[in-house]
């Protein structure tokens, strides 16, 4: 015979935030600077040349001389 289920049943979800604390952030914390690094290193190697990034944003980093601009 086929049972059929009277009653919904459900559990709780635990909440994400019970799980972000201090210690779990500072563990995780030289990973995220990796990949965000390689992430901006990644994001300007291939916007390099792109005349938009260029004008906005490359030439506007004090630290490198005009020779170093691609062009």
């Amino acid at each position: 015979m086929v049972s059929y289920i009277s009653s919904i049943t459900s559990k709780t979800v635990p909440r994400l935030t019970s799980k972000i604390t201090l210690p779990v952030v500072k563990s995780y914390l030289p990973n995220y600077l990796l990949w965000g690094g390689a992430w901006v290193f990644g994001v300007g190697t291939f916007t390099e040349g792109w005349p938009l990034f260029q004008e906005t944003f490359y030439k506007n980093i004090p630290f490198l001389d005009p020779e170093d601009f691609p062009n």
